[in-house]
């Protein structure tokens, strides 16, 4: 599609809608990238608090909640070992 028909689709779009809601976000879009204030964020429908929340995540370390293949394997023998031990208590 050729700018000249996209504006013009546009043009009808924004002539046809009533939702002041719709209307004030498609400017606010345009002037934000028209001006250079906004780049592109799929995430603009968070609130401030799930979007700080995000962002402190982000920072953390992603290895923070690991353990290694052995610590795993020794907790995995652990816990047999307790349900082990519990199916023979009650088999006694």
């Amino acid at each position: 599609m050729s700018t000249e028909n996209l504006k013009k689709e546009l043009h009808k779009l924004i002539d046809t809608t009533e939702s002041e809601e719709i209307l004030n976000r498609v400017k606010e879009e345009l002037v934000a990238y028209q001006t250079g204030e906004k780049e592109f964020d799929d995430l603009s429908d968070l609130s401030p608090e799930d979007r700080a929340e995000l962002e402190e995540q982000d920072m953390e370390d992603p290895l923070k909640d690991t353990i290694s293949h052995e610590e795993f394997k020794q907790h995995i023998a652990e816990w047999r070992s307790e349900l082990l031990q519990k199916r023979d208590l009650k088999t006694k």
